[in-house]
């Protein structure tokens, strides 16, 4: 709750950012009893589910009657993205508290990226060529 943004935009049921920051600090426990209960009994309740859609032109274009000439700012309700912020945290630290993942994926996983997996196929590579060379000696 501490990294939120106080500045999250309240859709529908008004609640600021801040005001889950202070209920948190002086209910924490049963603020975190009512995100376990949502999750146990597989709830996400239906007002958190509302967005708030804002069209926003992009940049550099003239003709403002064009749909296509419009990206969509999305708005959803706090309560929600607190939800949503628990549910990732528990994947996460199920996938990588167990060996769930394979070693060597690399796709969608924090702190790794295409060069990680390019430097464990030159590592293979190399270990690969030094055999081949060791049995022809």
């Amino acid at each position: 709750m501490e990294e939120m943004n106080n500045k999250m935009y309240p859709v529908k049921d008004g609640i600021k950012a801040e005001i889950y920051k202070l209920n948190f600090k002086i209910f924490p426990k049963s603020i975190k009893a009512m995100y376990n209960g949502y999750l146990e009994n597989g709830i996400f309740p239906d007002r958190w589910k509302k967005a708030k859609i804002n069209p926003i032109m992009k940049p550099g274009t003239q003709k403002w009657k064009e749909v296509n000439k419009y990206r969509p700012i999305i708005f959803l309700n706090v309560g929600g993205k607190i939800l949503e912020r628990v549910l990732k945290n528990r994947i996460n630290h199920y996938i990588y508290s167990t060996e769930f993942l394979n070693k060597n994926h690399y796709g969608f996983i924090l702190q790794t990226s295409t060069t990680d997996a390019i430097m464990n196929l030159k590592f293979l590579l190399r270990k690969d060529l030094e055999k081949v060379k060791s049995q022809q000696l």
